[in-house]
């Protein structure tokens, strides 16, 4: 993939809309101020299979359009294909609506 590549909502649409842009934001906030953190063993075995997934591009997710530096961070999100799994933190509950992209799937 090229580093043009344009993300597409569910919708057809290639252009973000502001809900797009504040989901992201919320998500990488969470990230950087540890909201929900998930161990280093975690992180990277979920980066390394976000790497070998067909939709990383660049560090985003072509599927919930993520950036997956901060989405594998999270404890509570998972990945829209089912490549790994939300964790719970001790002390905490898992959101419902994880980083904010609003496309996670709940742990079972």
């Amino acid at each position: 993939m090229s580093h043009t590549t344009r993300w597409k909502r569910g919708d057809g649409d290639q252009s973000p809309s502001v809900g797009d842009l504040v989901r992201g934001a919320v998500g990488v906030a969470k990230a950087a101020l540890g909201v929900q953190a998930a161990c280093d063993e975690t992180v990277r075995a979920r980066w390394a299979a976000c790497l070998e997934c067909e939709a990383h591009d660049c560090g985003r997710c072509r599927e919930c359009g993520c950036f997956t530096g901060a989405k594998i961070r999270v404890a509570g999100e998972s990945c829209p294909r089912g490549k790994w799994a939300a964790v719970t933190v001790e002390g905490t509950e898992p959101t419902k609506r994880g980083c904010g992209c609003g496309k996670r799937t709940l742990a079972p």
